[in-house]
């Protein structure tokens, strides 16, 4: 759905449990990469949002844990202040799964899990990039100026160590430089730390959590998470690949999206006999 995305106010439409009852379907303002190409290009002639000002954050944003998350409350919470919507810029697949594919162990959340992280967060919209030859040969400052220009950006947060453009080569010091340049608000957020009963810690990040995943370490991965490790069934069932990082071999016992337990058993990263539900939850 999202290739056929046009400038047009397009939604994906995402459950998510509000107690062990009751659900709720909740609509997000989504577009594709190629929609904002569209405006650029003058192939479109409408304004991204109405031409509504924005605040951005860019990133894979996988498994959304808490160094994620004070980012972009972070973000929402400014925007509000300065009269924003707020938004992110994300990829219809991790960047390690392309950048890294060949040690890659697997995605953390589903595109669909994401959208509905955002919105619960309280995002206004997101831009979806499938990323392509184009997309990475594209300098740092032309995307900057694609975000300010057709997305009507006027603040950025990025992580600290947050780089975009061609090879990653705009760095924080090169964006701050284009920001001041443009009068673009800029907020870097610090790494989010974890101590784990020992007194080394360790950084926050959607790898380190993959490793847990992998180890079966539930307990660890929903705490920087902030949420229970999902599996996107409806993910496996529509692409027919398993996408997300599967725990180890083994039987468990899981809890679908209506809170219902389920027997689950794990062979080389193939689930046997899919359930008929849409999410199972690791607890």
């Amino acid at each position: 759905m999202l290739e056929k995305c046009t400038i047009e106010k397009c939604t994906l439409e995402k459950i998510f449990a509000l107690s062990n009852l009751f659900y709720i379907i909740i609509v997000m303002n989504i577009f594709s990469w190629n929609s904002i190409l569209s405006i650029l290009n003058g192939d479109s002639s409408e304004d991204f949002l109405q031409g509504a000002k924005t605040g951005i954050s860019v990133g894979s944003f996988d498994g959304l844990h808490q160094g994620h998350r004070k980012l972009l409350l972070a973000l929402v919470e400014q925007c509000k202040k300065s009269g924003l919507l707020a938004g992110v810029v994300t990829f219809s697949r991790p960047l390690p799964s392309i950048k890294h594919s060949q040690d890659y162990m697997g995605d953390l959340t589903s595109l669909r899990q994401r959208i509905a992280g955002f919105e619960e967060l309280g995002l206004d919209f997101a831009i979806v990039v499938d990323f392509d030859d184009s997309f990475a040969s594209m300098l740092g400052t032309d995307f900057l100026n694609i975000l300010y220009n057709i997305c009507n950006m006027q603040f950025l947060a990025e992580g600290i160590d947050f780089r975009c453009g061609y090879k990653g080569a705009t760095d924080a010091q090169s964006i701050k430089y284009w920001a001041v340049k443009n009068k673009v608000e800029t907020f870097f957020e610090n790494p989010v730390y974890y101590r784990e009963g020992t007194d080394e810690e360790e950084r926050i990040s959607s790898s380190y959590i993959r490793n847990m995943i992998r180890k079966g370490f539930f307990t660890t991965a929903r705490e920087l998470m902030e949420k229970p490790f999902e599996l996107d069934l409806k993910q496996v069932k529509e692409s027919g690949k398993y996408l997300q990082i599967m725990p180890p071999d083994g039987i468990y016992r899981v809890h679908s999206e209506k809170n219902e337990e389920v027997r689950l058993e794990i062979k080389s990263r193939t689930i046997k006999s899919l359930p008929e539900c849409e999410f199972l939850r690791f607890m």
